[in-house]
């Protein structure tokens, strides 16, 4: 199996997920809940799993941004990011990761460059440096916020999803490539 192949076979189980999950609802709720994120983003942990016996961290990282983006309040998107920065693996994991999350919901390129510069930065130290991070934290869980529209959010949720798990997977093609291909 090839990259692109790979990839395209990870889009379609997001997609059957998704139908999985959307069969179960009522007419009047055709939304994605948070749960139903965390249901999706288990699916794609369980793939690498299961062919890694790991969830990568750029995987890891592409899942809980995924996940941020339907985050029942403020507090726990905040807390999603902390956790994707936490386990992205590299920088420049975490900036493919980031410039997929960003073209899916449809930033600009100031705002993909602010917050991959945020991400992929040099550690803060002492109480100033935490003060700016956290200031800055803020700032990008406000790109993450939900729209008011459940639709738009399931729309946005998928899009984020397959945009970083795609990027996601680009960055650990070269060390994965053996065991993803079988």
């Amino acid at each position: 199996m090839t990259l692109d192949e790979f990839k395209a076979a990870l889009e379609s189980t997001i997609d059957v997920k998704f139908a999985d999950v959307m069969r179960s609802k009522a007419d009047a709720d055709k939304c994605l809940s948070y749960f139903d994120a965390l249901t999706m983003t288990a699916a794609v942990r369980n793939i690498f799993k299961t062919k890694l016996r790991v969830t990568p961290p750029q995987i890891e990282a592409a899942c809980k941004l995924s996940e941020a983006v339907l985050a029942p309040t403020a507090k726990e998107r905040e807390n999603l990011i902390k956790a994707a920065v936490g386990v992205a693996g590299g920088a420049a994991g975490i900036a493919m990761i980031i410039g997929g999350v960003g073209a899916a919901l449809a930033w600009g390129a100031g705002v993909v460059a602010t917050v991959t510069a945020f991400f992929v930065g040099a550690s803060f130290a002492g109480p100033v440096g935490w003060m700016v991070a956290g200031a800055a934290l803020t700032v990008i869980a406000g790109y993450f916020a939900l729209t008011g529209n459940k639709h738009k959010d399931t729309e946005r949720f998928l899009c984020v999803l397959k945009s970083s798990a795609s990027e996601a997977v680009d960055a650990i093609w070269p060390q994965y490539e053996a065991d993803l291909a079988k």
